[in-house]
Protein backbone atom coordinates (compact mmCIF):
# COMPACT_ATOMS: atom_id res chain seq x y z
CA UNK A 1 0.00 0.00 0.00
CA UNK A 2 2.93 2.39 0.86
CA UNK A 3 4.06 1.81 -2.78
CA UNK A 4 0.66 3.22 -4.24
CA UNK A 5 0.62 6.33 -1.84
CA UNK A 6 4.12 6.82 -3.06
CA UNK A 7 3.01 6.74 -6.87
CA UNK A 8 0.28 8.93 -6.01
CA UNK A 9 2.05 11.39 -3.89
CA UNK A 10 4.82 12.00 -6.60
CA UNK A 11 1.87 11.97 -9.13
CA UNK A 12 0.73 15.26 -7.92
CA UNK A 13 3.87 17.14 -7.88
CA UNK A 14 4.62 15.87 -11.43
CA UNK A 15 1.25 17.42 -12.55
CA UNK A 16 2.75 20.83 -11.83
CA UNK A 17 3.58 22.04 -15.24
CA UNK A 18 6.02 24.52 -14.79
CA UNK A 19 6.80 25.26 -18.95
CA UNK A 20 2.93 25.22 -19.58
CA UNK A 21 2.39 27.92 -16.88
CA UNK A 22 5.64 30.34 -17.41
CA UNK A 23 4.28 30.01 -21.20
CA UNK A 24 0.41 31.24 -20.02
CA UNK A 25 2.08 33.89 -17.69
CA UNK A 26 4.42 35.40 -20.12
CA UNK A 27 3.49 34.92 -23.64
CA UNK A 28 -0.38 33.83 -23.66
CA UNK A 29 0.69 30.68 -25.17
CA UNK A 30 0.34 26.39 -24.70
CA UNK A 31 3.83 25.83 -25.25
CA UNK A 32 3.02 22.49 -26.65
CA UNK A 33 1.60 24.24 -29.85
CA UNK A 34 4.96 25.01 -30.53
CA UNK A 35 9.09 23.52 -31.04
CA UNK A 36 8.43 19.69 -30.35
CA UNK A 37 5.10 19.64 -28.96
CA UNK A 38 5.73 19.00 -24.91
CA UNK A 39 5.60 21.02 -22.12
CA UNK A 40 9.08 20.07 -20.95
CA UNK A 41 11.84 22.50 -20.11
CA UNK A 42 14.46 21.67 -23.39
CA UNK A 43 10.87 22.84 -25.18
CA UNK A 44 10.50 26.05 -23.20
CA UNK A 45 14.46 26.70 -23.73
CA UNK A 46 13.74 26.80 -27.28
CA UNK A 47 10.50 28.57 -27.34
CA UNK A 48 10.36 31.23 -24.53
CA UNK A 49 14.28 32.04 -24.42
CA UNK A 50 16.86 30.61 -22.31
CA UNK A 51 16.38 32.72 -19.31
CA UNK A 52 12.91 31.73 -18.88
CA UNK A 53 13.58 28.17 -20.30
CA UNK A 54 16.16 27.47 -17.49
CA UNK A 55 13.44 28.66 -15.01
CA UNK A 56 11.15 26.31 -15.82
CA UNK A 57 13.65 23.62 -15.83
CA UNK A 58 14.72 24.68 -12.35
CA UNK A 59 10.94 24.10 -11.38
CA UNK A 60 10.56 20.64 -12.71
CA UNK A 61 13.81 19.59 -11.21
CA UNK A 62 12.43 20.95 -7.82
CA UNK A 63 9.22 19.33 -7.87
CA UNK A 64 10.90 16.06 -8.26
CA UNK A 65 13.12 16.64 -5.59
CA UNK A 66 10.46 17.95 -3.02
CA UNK A 67 8.11 15.15 -3.94
CA UNK A 68 10.98 12.90 -2.65
CA UNK A 69 12.29 15.19 0.28
CA UNK A 70 8.07 14.22 1.15
CA UNK A 71 8.38 11.06 0.80
CA UNK A 72 11.46 11.04 2.71
CA UNK A 73 9.60 12.59 5.69
CA UNK A 74 7.16 10.05 5.48
CA UNK A 75 8.52 7.16 5.10
CA UNK A 76 12.30 7.41 5.93
CA UNK A 77 15.18 8.31 3.29
CA UNK A 78 16.76 4.83 3.83
CA UNK A 79 13.69 3.87 2.07
CA UNK A 80 14.96 3.88 -1.58
CA UNK A 81 12.69 1.51 -3.21
CA UNK A 82 9.54 4.01 -1.91
CA UNK A 83 11.54 6.94 -2.86
CA UNK A 84 11.84 5.65 -6.56
CA UNK A 85 8.02 4.86 -6.37
CA UNK A 86 7.84 8.61 -5.57
CA UNK A 87 9.72 9.32 -8.74
CA UNK A 88 8.09 7.08 -11.04
CA UNK A 89 5.17 8.55 -9.78
CA UNK A 90 6.28 12.68 -10.46
CA UNK A 91 7.40 11.47 -13.79
CA UNK A 92 4.16 10.42 -14.65
CA UNK A 93 2.69 12.80 -13.60
CA UNK A 94 4.96 15.48 -15.44
CA UNK A 95 4.67 13.32 -18.50
CA UNK A 96 0.91 12.77 -18.21
CA UNK A 97 -0.96 14.95 -16.94
CA UNK A 98 -4.81 14.34 -16.06
CA UNK A 99 -5.77 18.24 -16.55
CA UNK A 100 -4.28 18.40 -19.91
CA UNK A 101 -5.18 16.04 -22.03
CA UNK A 102 -1.79 13.58 -20.29
CA UNK A 103 0.08 15.42 -22.81
CA UNK A 104 3.03 16.71 -20.83
CA UNK A 105 6.26 16.79 -20.75
CA UNK A 106 9.27 14.03 -21.28
CA UNK A 107 10.40 13.74 -17.87
CA UNK A 108 14.55 13.94 -18.09
CA UNK A 109 14.51 17.55 -15.68
CA UNK A 110 12.36 15.43 -12.54
CA UNK A 111 14.15 12.99 -13.48
CA UNK A 112 17.51 15.23 -12.35
CA UNK A 113 15.49 16.30 -9.47
CA UNK A 114 14.79 12.54 -8.38
CA UNK A 115 18.60 11.22 -9.09
CA UNK A 116 19.87 14.30 -7.06
CA UNK A 117 18.31 13.72 -3.85
CA UNK A 118 18.26 9.96 -4.01
CA UNK A 119 22.15 9.25 -4.74
CA UNK A 120 24.50 11.98 -4.86
CA UNK A 121 26.64 9.84 -6.08
CA UNK A 122 24.61 8.34 -8.93
CA UNK A 123 23.93 12.13 -10.18
CA UNK A 124 27.23 13.07 -10.20
CA UNK A 125 28.70 9.97 -11.62
CA UNK A 126 25.78 10.26 -14.66
CA UNK A 127 25.67 13.42 -14.76
CA UNK A 128 29.32 14.71 -15.61
CA UNK A 129 29.87 12.82 -18.68
CA UNK A 130 26.22 14.22 -20.00
CA UNK A 131 27.37 17.51 -19.45
CA UNK A 132 30.53 16.75 -21.29
CA UNK A 133 28.40 15.69 -24.57
CA UNK A 134 26.04 18.49 -24.31
CA UNK A 135 28.87 21.06 -24.28
CA UNK A 136 30.79 18.97 -27.35
CA UNK A 137 27.77 18.02 -29.08
CA UNK A 138 25.01 21.10 -28.22
CA UNK A 139 22.36 17.89 -27.90
CA UNK A 140 20.22 18.31 -25.42
CA UNK A 141 18.57 14.73 -26.78
CA UNK A 142 21.72 13.30 -26.75
CA UNK A 143 23.01 14.03 -23.24
CA UNK A 144 19.49 13.06 -21.04
CA UNK A 145 19.91 9.58 -23.25
CA UNK A 146 23.51 9.01 -22.05
CA UNK A 147 22.46 10.34 -18.42
CA UNK A 148 19.66 7.42 -17.83
CA UNK A 149 21.72 4.85 -19.55
CA UNK A 150 23.87 5.56 -16.79
CA UNK A 151 21.25 5.51 -14.00
CA UNK A 152 20.16 1.54 -13.59
CA UNK A 153 24.07 0.63 -13.82
CA UNK A 154 25.01 2.67 -11.23
CA UNK A 155 21.77 1.39 -9.52
CA UNK A 156 22.92 -1.64 -9.67
CA UNK A 157 26.22 -1.32 -8.37
CA UNK A 158 25.45 0.28 -5.50
CA UNK A 159 22.42 -1.33 -4.36
CA UNK A 160 22.66 -5.38 -5.35
CA UNK A 161 22.59 -7.02 -2.20
CA UNK A 162 21.28 -4.86 0.20
CA UNK A 163 17.73 -5.24 1.11
CA UNK A 164 14.62 -4.56 -2.24
CA UNK A 165 18.28 -3.56 -4.23
CA UNK A 166 16.51 -5.57 -6.78
CA UNK A 167 13.39 -4.03 -6.82
CA UNK A 168 15.57 -0.52 -6.74
CA UNK A 169 17.47 -1.99 -9.79
CA UNK A 170 14.78 -2.63 -11.46
CA UNK A 171 12.80 0.45 -10.49
CA UNK A 172 15.78 2.54 -11.86
CA UNK A 173 14.92 0.77 -15.08
CA UNK A 174 11.82 2.67 -15.70
CA UNK A 175 13.66 5.83 -15.73
CA UNK A 176 15.47 4.94 -18.93
CA UNK A 177 12.70 2.91 -20.61
CA UNK A 178 10.07 5.95 -20.43
CA UNK A 179 12.98 8.38 -21.66
CA UNK A 180 14.19 6.45 -24.19
CA UNK A 181 10.15 5.89 -25.09
CA UNK A 182 9.25 9.48 -25.36
CA UNK A 183 12.41 10.43 -26.89
CA UNK A 184 11.65 8.55 -30.05
CA UNK A 185 11.61 11.13 -32.04
CA UNK A 186 14.23 12.76 -30.98
CA UNK A 187 16.61 9.57 -31.66
CA UNK A 188 15.07 9.29 -35.39
CA UNK A 189 16.51 12.43 -36.12
CA UNK A 190 19.95 12.10 -34.24
CA UNK A 191 20.50 9.25 -36.81
CA UNK A 192 19.09 11.51 -39.66
CA UNK A 193 20.76 14.16 -38.69
CA UNK A 194 18.46 16.69 -38.44
CA UNK A 195 17.96 17.19 -34.25
CA UNK A 196 17.71 20.48 -32.99
CA UNK A 197 20.79 21.96 -30.90
CA UNK A 198 20.65 23.36 -27.77
CA UNK A 199 20.80 27.64 -28.91
CA UNK A 200 18.43 27.16 -31.73
CA UNK A 201 15.25 29.31 -30.97
CA UNK A 202 11.69 28.82 -32.43
CA UNK A 203 9.84 31.91 -34.11
CA UNK A 204 6.44 32.03 -32.66
CA UNK A 205 4.90 33.75 -35.52
CA UNK A 206 6.53 31.46 -38.27
CA UNK A 207 4.80 28.72 -35.96
CA UNK A 208 1.40 30.34 -35.59
CA UNK A 209 1.54 30.38 -39.45
CA UNK A 210 2.36 26.96 -39.71
CA UNK A 211 -0.82 26.10 -36.76
CA UNK A 212 -3.25 27.42 -39.01
CA UNK A 213 -2.46 26.14 -42.14
CA UNK A 214 -2.51 22.96 -40.53
CA UNK A 215 -5.59 23.36 -38.76
CA UNK A 216 -7.14 25.28 -42.41
CA UNK A 217 -6.44 21.62 -43.94
CA UNK A 218 -8.24 19.62 -41.28
CA UNK A 219 -11.27 21.91 -41.56
CA UNK A 220 -11.09 23.69 -38.40
CA UNK A 221 -12.37 27.18 -37.75
CA UNK A 222 -9.58 29.04 -36.71
CA UNK A 223 -9.78 32.70 -35.15
CA UNK A 224 -9.60 35.56 -37.85
CA UNK A 225 -6.17 37.15 -35.63
CA UNK A 226 -4.37 33.80 -36.15
CA UNK A 227 -5.12 33.03 -40.14
CA UNK A 228 -1.71 34.03 -42.11
CA UNK A 229 -3.03 37.40 -43.77
CA UNK A 230 -5.13 37.16 -47.16
CA UNK A 231 -3.44 38.50 -50.45
CA UNK A 232 -4.84 41.93 -51.26
CA UNK A 233 -6.91 41.98 -54.45
CA UNK A 234 -5.61 44.05 -57.27
CA UNK A 235 -7.79 46.25 -58.80
CA UNK A 236 -8.35 46.69 -62.71
CA UNK A 237 -7.39 49.91 -64.58
CA UNK A 238 -10.73 50.99 -66.21
CA UNK A 239 -9.26 54.26 -67.29
CA UNK A 240 -9.19 53.02 -70.87
CA UNK A 241 -12.74 52.21 -71.32
CA UNK A 242 -13.91 55.71 -69.31
CA UNK A 243 -12.20 57.50 -72.16
CA UNK A 244 -13.84 55.50 -74.58
CA UNK A 245 -17.29 56.36 -73.55
CA UNK A 246 -16.19 59.98 -73.19
CA UNK A 247 -14.82 60.30 -76.94
CA UNK A 248 -18.63 58.55 -78.00
CA UNK A 249 -20.63 61.28 -75.85
CA UNK A 250 -18.65 64.32 -78.04
CA UNK A 251 -19.13 62.31 -81.09
CA UNK A 252 -22.73 62.41 -80.48
CA UNK A 253 -23.07 65.73 -79.55
CA UNK A 254 -21.56 67.00 -82.52
CA UNK A 255 -23.63 65.16 -85.09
Amino acid sequence: MDRLWCILLGYAFGCIQTAYIVGKLTRKIDIRDYGSGNSGATNAIRVLGTKVGLICMAGDILKGLIALIVASYIFGYDQKYLLLYTGIGAVLGHNFPFYMGFRGGKGVAVTIGIMAFMDYRIFLIAGIPALIVLAATRYMSLASLLFVTIFPICTAVFYLGQPHGLEVTLLSLFFTVMIYWRHHSNIERLLKGTERRVGEKVLIKTEDQKLAEKKQAEGKALPEDSLPPKPAKVKKAKKSRKAKKRKRLRRNRKK
